[in-house]
């Protein structure tokens, strides 16, 4: 969809291990290829990816790419940088037990570690075949100056004529709305008032919504919670969230960790894909 809306080129990547006991996986046919052999399981994989594009990306323009190491996390990570992607598309559920637990743990790691875009898909996720993304829903953190989430949903919502949903989760912790000065009305205040941050929370989630979608249809959403992580998957469910868009970085600390891991949680927990991004 996103090539397709794009004019991109899709790059079908696959990591070849190096180790005996990888090599000697069913899916690299060893009983064909006289056991474990890295050339052999190369072609395998190379075999099965120009398969699987003649399947799915008959009309769309792509490149068939291997590559071989010993952790699949590294050998994406330098494809991604030699092949100046602008997007890693990978399928990380839909399936049970170890390979589940596999495929969940390379994803997470993929995004943590990548610096670009990264959109996990459940494996067997289909998307509606015309318009996939009609509702896009951002978690904000209104402190940021800049918020690169919300330029990449505006950018989104142009190309697939999309409704985007800025959200907002004010947290009902006083000491937490004494210490983050976004929360106070005025500058220097260091009371916790609910009704006051959750005034001011909006008044600022509406002003960066006017700053960056504009063009684009958008309704703002607000809520108060002590469980940013559960309150934004009931949001997703209730909205029928065609995908999430998250940014990670531009802070550093506990709340760049929490941030990290908020993004990691939804990558595993929420219903559609999200995209995430690094700021």
């Amino acid at each position: 969809h996103v090539a397709k809306k794009t004019g991109g080129t899709i790059q079908l990547l696959h990591v070849v291990p190096t180790d005996e006991v990888h090599l000697l996986r069913k899916v690299y046919r060893p009983e064909v290829g006289g056991g474990a052999s890295v050339v052999w399981a190369e072609k395998v994989a190379q075999d099965m990816l120009i398969k699987l594009a003649e399947e799915h990306l008959s009309d769309t323009p792509h490149d068939i790419v291997t590559r071989m190491g010993s952790d699949p996390v590294t050998g994406i990570l330098a494809a991604e940088k030699e092949l100046e992607s602008d997007l890693v598309v990978m399928a990380t559920h839909g399936r049970t037990g170890l390979t589940h637990f596999i495929l969940g743990s390379v994803a997470e790691k993929v995004v943590r570690e990548s610096r670009t875009p990264v959109l996990p898909t459940r494996s067997g996720e289909k998307l509606g075949d015309a318009r996939p993304f009609q509702k896009i829903l951002v978690p904000v953190d209104i402190a940021e100056k800049s918020n690169v989430a919300l330029i990449c949903a505006r950018q989104l919502a142009e190309q697939f004529q999309g409704t985007v949903y800025p959200l907002h989760i004010v947290p009902n912790d006083e000491a937490i709305l004494r210490l983050r000065d976004v929360y106070h009305a005025r500058e220097g205040e260091h009371g916790a008032n609910l009704v006051l941050a959750e005034k001011t929370a909006r008044q600022r989630l509406q002003e960066l919504a006017q700053e960056h979608l504009s063009g684009v249809p958008y309704e703002i959403v607000l809520h108060v919670s002590g469980d940013p992580g559960k309150t934004i998957i009931e949001t997703e469910r209730d909205l029928g969230a065609d995908l999430m868009v998250m940014a990670t970085h531009g802070v550093t600390g506990v709340l760049h960790f929490l941030l990290r891991s908020l993004t990691e949680k939804m990558v595993r927990e929420a219903d559609c894909p999200v995209l995430s991004l690094h700021q």
